[in-house]
C-alpha cells in the first residue's frame, strides 16, 4: 500500500477586534398583557407574510437540490456500471 504524503499548510493567525455590546441588566415585562394580542392581526402583517413566503421558497429550493443530487448520483452509478460492463 502506497503512503500518500500531503504538504503541511500553515494558515496565518487571524485576530478579530473585540466588540463591546451594551449590557441589559433586566427587562420589566410585568406590564405586558398577552391577552390583548390578536393572532389574526399578526398573520395579516405583510412582513410576516413575506418571511413565510421566503421560508417556503427556501425549503422548496432545498428539496429541488436534494432531488437533483439524487438523480445525478443515480446517473453516475449507471454510467460506472456501463463502463465496467464494457471494460469486461
Amino acid at each position: 500500500m502506497t503512503k500518500l504524503s500531503l504538504p503541511h499548510i500553515t494558515l496565518p493567525k487571524i485576530t478579530l477586534p473585540e466588540i463591546s455590546l451594551p449590557q441589559i441588566h433586566s427587562i420589566d415585562l410585568t406590564s405586558v398583557d398577552l391577552s390583548k394580542l390578536n393572532p389574526a392581526a399578526l398573520l395579516n402583517n405583510s412582513v410576516v407574510k413575506q418571511a413565510t413566503e421566503i421560508g417556503y421558497t427556501a425549503v422548496g429550493f432545498a428539496v429541488l437540490g436534494v432531488q437533483k443530487a439524487q438523480v445525478r448520483r443515480r446517473e453516475l452509478i449507471d454510467s460506472f456500471k456501463q463502463s465496467r460492463n464494457t471494460a469486461q
